[in-house]
């Protein structure tokens, strides 16, 4: 009798094993390109805001001003950057012809 239940608990480690390949293979695959692009802002954007403050800080209000402005450009792309991922995961997939 032990062997049956061993083969029995077998099956359904293989069922849940495939079942989990499954579920990774539907996962999201993201775009190296929006990768980069969401380091770059996102590193931008803390640059720029710490600049800001360190200038706030001493005092030197022009240079804050422009970093301040910088850090929300940097905002607005990463919104825009988003909107876009969004919208291209969304979109149906091309046709294949043949």
């Amino acid at each position: 009798m032990p062997d049956t239940e061993d083969e029995d608990r077998i099956e359904i480690d293989d069922e849940e094993a495939f079942d989990h390949e499954v579920q990774m293979a539907l996962v999201r695959q993201v775009p190296l390109g929006l990768i980069f692009a969401r380091i770059v802002v996102v590193s931008g954007m803390s640059f720029a805001a710490a600049g800001a403050i360190f200038c706030l800080i001493g005092a030197i209000w022009v240079p804050a001003l422009v970093c301040a402005g910088v850090t929300v450009l940097f905002l607005f792309l990463m919104f825009f950057i988003e909107r876009g991922a969004e919208a291209r995961s969304h979109a149906p997939a091309p046709s294949p012809k043949g």
